[in-house]
């Protein structure tokens, strides 16, 4: 009889003993049966029993355990591995026995003092020829292919030697292959992957196709999306090469429930009603989806009306907000949104959108639900003016003097305000009074004259009588000592105060260096206390003269 595959053997054993019932574990040399009592270990096989291979061949030796309940197990990593005579044949710690020459040896597994072993023969024959195996495959680009080597040898035998062997490429731009066989397509070609074992060799071909397509994902992944709006989706395409690609307008989209949403050739989906679909982008057979919820419509913008009003101070002005939705709806939302003003010293807005102008200038008006919100701008305007009322009413005032008007305003909102800066001035009668643009009436010549504050559409006015101006007429001797007697050699002039109460003088002129003047623009009847005082060519004044008092004539 030929001698046997090592591992044909070893295959044929392990099917066997899968076969059987035994499931106890070994620990230190004993093993424990379905009861939990303590089984001991009594002997040791080694499988497959007495090989006999050619030189260079290696193969996975195997020790089971039989214990004292009658249990086997497969205790191949817990025995010590030993063989008689390495020159002829070595054995690992795991029981992989290599061939290395033509003899016998005794390959021994111990665990504590039972063993078992084999008897490891390695023959005479000689490697033949070697078979690649699968032959001439194609594989697309990107992708990987076992090869394996089986070796031939003169006995008839044959042995996978595919990790012994010497594997290359004719064309490692199309195929590359490692130590193991595994080749690894790289670009479209074809190329010969050749196994060799010193002067034996075996080669096939490998054909390397174009990348193919091998998964879709689609992205985003299972959104969330309001009712009415869209979602654009991307197909990515992962080829065998490891590439990826866009292929969102090459695949073919589809909706699991158009009654929820919809999605074009592109892959824009359109939300049509809450609920939930499958997006698939499809090409051939490989296919990827994604679901997408659709909720119900949400608020997309917000419109404020009436848009930048303008409204007087104290008077009030309604808003209202108008809601659009993802789904193209709008609704009155005037009572759902928040309302604010930036400036609620010139307008507030209480919560349903009515504005109230307190005072002149601008504000921003916001409606606000969320984070949607809208504003307009509104202009406070000053109240509507009503009247103007100008006091003194009707006053009485000598010619050269003055009269300071006031205009005061009340405003359709109830207020009253001094805007006698504000107004237009006049006069009816210039040659009898002027005025100017501040409200000061400068009486010219006796006479009566109407003094008008008019704003654009409201005036009011009074009379001014102007009375004949009084005079009083004044000398003193002039001055030509000084207090000390010494002569006055820099004097300068004069000035004249007076006024309608003894000692409290509230007009005062620079007469000059003279001795005579006559004070003019005073009023008949009016008693008027006087007093000098003389200042010299530096404006050092002197004191007061003695005080006179007069009435115009």
């Amino acid at each position: 009889m030929k001698p046997r595959d090592l591992f044909s053997v070893f295959v044929l054993f392990l099917i066997l003993v899968g076969c059987g019932g035994g499931t106890g574990t070994d620990s230190g040399g004993s093993g424990t049966d379905s009861g939990g009592s303590s089984a001991q270990l009594v002997s040791i096989s080694v499988t497959p029993g007495n090989p006999s291979v050619p030189a260079e061949i290696t193969g996975q030796l195997t020790a089971y355990g039989t214990y004292s309940d009658g249990t086997t197990q497969d205790i191949t990593t817990q025995v010590t591995w030993i063989s008689s005579d390495p020159s002829v044949a070595t054995v690992s710690s795991s029981g992989l026995a290599s061939a290395v020459a033509p003899g016998t040896a005794t390959v021994t597994a111990t665990s504590r003092r039972i063993s078992g072993n084999t008897t490891f023969r390695v023959n005479h024959a000689t490697l033949s020829s070697i078979s690649v195996t699968p032959a001439n495959p194609t594989v697309p680009d990107g992708s990987t292919k076992q090869f394996t080597a089986s070796g031939i040898y003169s006995d008839g035998t044959s042995h996978n030697i595919t990790t012994q062997v010497t594997w290359r490429s004719s064309s490692t731009s199309v195929a590359t292959v490692k130590n193991s066989g595994l080749a690894t397509a790289v670009a479209a070609g074809t190329a010969t992957v050749t196994a060799n074992l010193r002067s034996i060799s075996g080669n096939t071909t490998i054909a390397v196709t174009p990348a193919t397509l091998s998964s879709i994902s689609v992205t985003p992944a299972n959104p969330s999306v309001p009712d009415g709006s869209t979602k654009q989706f991307t197909a990515s395409g992962k080829y065998s090469d490891g590439t990826t690609q866009d292929m969102t307008k090459q695949v073919t989209w589809a909706s699991s429930n158009t009654s929820v949403t919809t999605v074009n050739s592109t892959g824009l989906a359109t939300a049509v009603v809450a609920g939930i679909a499958t997006i698939t982008a499809a090409s051939g057979s490989i296919a990827g989806n994604t679901t997408i919820t659709v909720t119900p419509a949400t608020l997309s913008s917000i419109a404020v009306t009436p848009a930048n009003p303008s409204v007087p101070a104290g008077n009030t002005r309604q808003f209202t907000a108008s809601g659009t939705y993802s789904d193209g709806t709008t609704q009155d939302i005037s009572t759902r949104v928040t309302w604010t003003s930036s400036n609620t010293s010139m307008a507030t807005v209480n919560s349903s959108g009515l504005a109230t102008a307190v005072a002149a200038g601008t504000t921003t008006i916001t409606a606000a639900s969320g984070s949607i919100a809208k504003n307009t701008t509104l202009t406070v305007t000053p109240a509507t003016l009503s009247s103007v009322s100008v006091t003194p009413a009707n006053p009485s005032v000598p010619a050269g003097n003055t009269r300071q008007f006031t205009a005061s305003g009340t405003y359709s909102d109830g207020t009253t305000q001094d805007i006698t800066t504000q107004i237009t001035w006049a006069s009816s009668n210039t040659p009898v009074a002027t005025v100017d643009s501040g409200g000061q009436a400068t009486a010219v010549a006796a006479g009566t004259a109407t003094i008008t504050a008019a704003s654009p559409s409201i005036s009011g006015n009074t009379a001014l009588t102007v009375t004949p101006a009084g005079t009083i007429t004044l000398a003193w001797d002039p001055l030509t000592t000084n207090t000390d007697g010494s002569p006055l050699i820099d004097l300068g002039g004069y000035r004249i105060y007076y006024g309608r109460s003894s000692g409290t003088y509230d007009h005062s002129i620079d007469v000059g260096n003279v001795t005579i003047y006559t004070l003019t623009g005073l009023t008949p009847g009016q008693t008027y206390y006087v007093a000098a005082v003389a200042y010299d060519t530096s404006n050092d004044q002197s004191g007061y003269s003695n005080e006179v008092a007069g009435m115009p004539r």
